[in-house]
């Protein structure tokens, strides 16, 4: 393939020559950009230019990538009446798409000029160098992952310090580079990289940093995508290495507000009023006007009495019919009722009402929006369940069922797969699994649309539910448009073809 590179201003040049904590880690900031080949002169002015390539992040998982990726399914809807939730989205009016944009390609070029910085930096031990810059390119992966899966064919491009303009302004020049080929550039960069990274639990490495858990994940999420599936298998088997039987973590550790547990293999990282993220407010019971802590009928002390709710995300029919009731993990996901006590929605229509997102992803005293919970992307039980289907697509029975089985078991004992029931019906049975493990994990519209069900499956579910939806649903949904203003800057390079039929 065709790698175009862009030669970014400069380098990032940001507060402090190292991190001393998480707090300031999350608080750094860039200040200006000076030439590539006069900043590096420490480890610690590398590290600090590599911190700035997660800043980003926060600006996209929230509550709008939250809605774009698990709102818009067969599992949940909103009924707020957006563009986004209704799918009433345009390369005009992108609606969240717009930020979408924004942000990664913000992110890859910070993350483009720190490795440019570092591989020319002369001052730094060359042994130093390799962790540093493996800590970066996984970054860079995960905003194009991001990219890829939201808007499919997008420019992509590699940095060199050789010269410098406006990066972001370029990129508008560049027009749509096919998804799978930039997949595979980044899964070969991973796969360079990774061995440079700590080999080790993300919980283990200090200030919350990645390590190669990270960059195993995403050559087993972009593999996936590609259809590679043995480079999926060795990826998740090298995850299994580190993080051993799934059943030493409990599964009360899945929930928001518990940071950094063992299974834990990436969270972005949130801390008081500095970051917020604003998903807990669509995850909410609606909380009693005043001074109340009377969520839907619930008192709930610790939720607290100055949580804002917004419109909650609504489970549709299909997805709580896939829960056993003995399943717990169905009142964890789903909040029929707490401590006991029944909510008045789920309550309504002789108990038969729709049940509530649960309290996986409340916030406790939560003051206005302002949810600091981390928000979970990546964790264990995911890298099974992938394991699971790249080894059902390669043929490999022992090692799909005893994968999916280590999923079910920590769930229940009794929910295990007890034969391998063929091929087809094996990924059927996966998909709901991934449904009932992961929901609210930013991955259930991208899961659907990899396994080209994304149009099939949310006509056949919450489009039965919400009028909006059935009306507007297109199959080009399943990729978002790239926005006008970014078609323009392009001069028409960037296209946006399936939404100009």
């Amino acid at each position: 393939m065709k790698l175009i590179k862009i030669f970014p201003l400069a380098v990032l040049l940001i507060i402090g020559a190292g991190i001393s904590s998480c707090s300031k880690f999350l608080e750094e900031k860039p200040q200006s950009f000076i030439n590539a080949n006069n900043f590096y002169q420490t480890e610690a002015q590398a590290e600090s230019a590599v911190n700035a390539c997660y800043l980003r992040l926060t600006n996209i998982y929230r509550g709008s990538l939250m809605l774009m990726t698990e709102y818009t399914t067969d599992l949940a809807y909103l009924g707020a009446g957006g563009v986004d939730e209704s799918f009433g989205i345009s390369p005009s009016n992108p609606g969240f798409g717009d930020d979408m944009w924004t942000n990664p390609y913000s992110g890859i070029m910070i993350c483009n000029a720190t490795i440019a910085g570092i591989q020319n930096a002369t001052a730094i031990d060359p042994a130093k160098k390799p962790a540093l810059i493996g800590e970066a390119v996984t970054l860079r992966a995960l905003y194009y992952y991001i990219l890829t899966c939201t808007f499919k064919d997008v420019p992509y491009y590699t940095a060199d310090a050789s010269a410098s303009f406006d990066a972001l302004m370029d990129v508008a020049q560049m027009g749509r580079m096919p998804a799978a080929a930039t997949r595979d550039s980044l899964i070969a960069d991973l796969q360079k990289w990774a061995p440079s990274l700590p080999q080790t639990k993300s919980s283990s490495i200090a200030n919350n940093r990645i390590g190669a858990p990270l960059a195993y994940m995403l050559i087993g999420k972009l593999a996936l995508w590609n259809k590679r599936w043995d480079v999926c298998v060795d990826a998740m088997q090298k995850i299994k290495t580190i993080y051993g039987a799934l059943s030493q973590y409990p599964l009360t550790d899945t929930w928001f507000r518990y940071k950094n547990r063992p299974e834990s293999i990436f969270e972005v990282q949130y801390s008081g009023t500095i970051k917020i993220s604003n998903v807990a407010t669509q995850l909410t019971p609606a909380r009693a006007s005043g001074t109340s802590s009377v969520y839907d009928g619930v008192n709930i002390p610790e939720l607290g009495t100055t949580t804002t709710t917004f419109t909650a995300a609504t489970p549709s029919g299909y997805f709580t019919s896939l829960y056993d009731t003995t399943d717990p993990r169905r009142n964890t996901t789903l909040a029929y009722t707490w401590n006991g006590v029944w909510f008045n929605r789920p309550k309504s229509n002789n108990y038969t009402g729709k049940p509530w997102p649960g309290p996986k992803f409340w916030c406790p005293n939560m003051s206005l929006q302002q949810d600091n919970n981390n928000q979970k992307v990546f964790r264990y039980a995911d890298a099974l369940l992938m394991l699971a289907e790249a080894a059902n697509e390669n043929g490999d029975q022992e090692t799909a069922m005893s994968a999916i089985n280590e999923v079910k078991a920590r769930a229940k004992a009794g929910f295990v797969l007890a034969s391998y029931p063929g091929k087809a019906a094996f990924l059927e049975e996966l998909k709901k699994e991934r449904a009932r493990e992961l929901f609210g994990e930013y991955g259930r519209k991208w899961d659907l649309v990899r396994w080209g069900d994304f149009f099939k499956s949310v006509s056949a579910t919450t489009a039965n539910e919400v009028a909006a939806i059935k009306t507007n649903l297109r199959a080009y949904h399943e990729y978002y448009p790239i926005p006008q203003a970014e078609v323009e800057r392009s001069g028409g390079i960037l296209t946006n073809d399936a939404y100009n039929k």
